[in-house]
Order: C-alpha cells, then sequence, then structure tokens
C-alpha cells in the first residue's frame, strides 16, 4: 500500500482539491475529518456535475481559467462526495490476494486502508498489487525460470528438493497451477542463470521439462 496517503477534508474546496489531484497526479483521495474516514473522492466524481466543467484541464496545464477556479473554490468536496458513504475499504493486516478480490470484484482502481481502530493508514490500488506480484513472483530479476509438468506434485516436490539441494540451488518462488485435462505446471524461479546442468538432472531424475527462460 502506499502509507500516510494525501487526504483532504469535507471543507476543501474543489479547485483546491482539482489542482491537489494533478500536481500529485492522484487519481482518487481520502476524505478525513476529525480523523475519522468520512468518504473517497475521485475524478470521476467531479465530473458528475454540471457546474463543474474540467474540460481542457490536465496535468500539462495544471491551472484553471481564473473565473472558473474561483467557481470551484466556491464548490466543497463535501458538495459533492456524501459524508459516510458505504465505503469499500481493506484491513491493513489482509492478505495481498484479499486486495486483489476485493477490487476485481468491486471493479474499483483503489481503496483506503485502516488499522484495527478503524484509521486510515494508508491507500491499495491495482498498480500497487502489480507491482507486489511482480516482486513477489522476482519477475525482474535475474535468474532461471523452468517450467515443469508434474503428475503427483507431492512426491514429486520430494524428488525436487533432492536435486535442488544437491545444486545448492536458491529457490526464488514456486508456484503451482491446475490445468484441466493436464498435468499440473510448476514454475520455479532459481538465482542462477547457469542452469543447464540443473535442469539436466530434473530430466534425469524424470521430470517433464516444458520450457527454460533465462533472464540475465
Amino acid at each position: 500500500m502506499t502509507p500516510n496517503p494525501i487526504t483532504c477534508t469535507p471543507d476543501t474546496s474543489i479547485g483546491d482539491l482539482w489542482n491537489l489531484m494533478l500536481t500529485r497526479n492522484l487519481r482518487r483521495i481520502p476524505v478525513v475529518e476529525r480523523g475519522r474516514l468520512v468518504g473517497i473522492v475521485t475524478r470521476t466524481d467531479l465530473g458528475n456535475r454540471s457546474d463543474i466543467n474540467l474540460r481542457g484541464t490536465s496535468v500539462a496545464t495544471r491551472y484553471l481559467p481564473g473565473e472558473q477556479e474561483q467557481l470551484l473554490r466556491k464548490v466543497k468536496v463535501r458538495d459533492i462526495v456524501p459524508i459516510d458513504q458505504e465505503l469499500t475499504t481493506i484491513s491493513q493486516e489482509a492478505y495481498i490476494e484479499q486486495a486483489a478480490k476485493i477490487l476485481r470484484e468491486s471493479r474499483i482502481g483503489g481503496m483506503p486502508v485502516l488499522d484495527d481502530n478503524g484509521k486510515l493508514v494508508g491507500i491499495i490500488t491495482q498498480t500497487d498489487i502489480f507491482d507486489a506480484f511482480l516482486e513477489m513472483f522476482s519477475i525482474n530479476q535475474r535468474g532461471s525460470r523452468i517450467n515443469i509438468r508434474l503428475e503427483n506434485v507431492a512426491a514429486e516436490l520430494v524428488t525436487l528438493g533432492k536435486v535442488l539441494c544437491k545444486h545448492n540451488s536458491k529457490v526464488e518462488n514456486m508456484l503451482t497451477l491446475p490445468i484441466k485435462n493436464e498435468r499440473y505446471l510448476l514454475i520455479l524461479r532459481v538465482n542462477t542463470v547457469e542452469s543447464e546442468a540443473l535442469v539436466d538432472d530434473l530430466k534425469d531424475a524424470g521430470f517433464h521439462i516444458e520450457s527454460v527462460l533465462v533472464k540475465q
């Protein structure tokens, strides 16, 4: 998550809010009143009122015409977002896959993160989750990705472990995927680009190696 997110209050003007969104490149900002989360305002919310015209205002320009900006300073966040709206939030102790599931099912791009006392401690977005999965799966790290087909996952993992120990291979991550009407696919990432001997021993141990990808 992004900790200590930028927030606004119900009395923040829409002009100030819009400039804040543009200068900080934000798509959503939590609304906090007396330390309590009471809502969240998005760029989409700003387009839902006929008296707010933000056409032609972009990150490139960053500024509104003077007369229009004066008008927008009279409109407050509370005029756009219902206070105490029903919010989709998540606990800071939740697992990353729970956050991904909620965002996907709710069809939203981000949501506030709360502590056990209901205090806002962060905000998590789809981009945060993408970055987390890229890191968890070592996508951009140097090493070898070995795709292996398995029949009996539990038994074959024992044999796999023995081969890895022989080569003193450091496992960056390992993932099994069930595929309908096919053998399980095991995606194994090890921290070496010199994986030829390891792959040969895996084949000798009876493993079907589907593919090997080396990232220098």
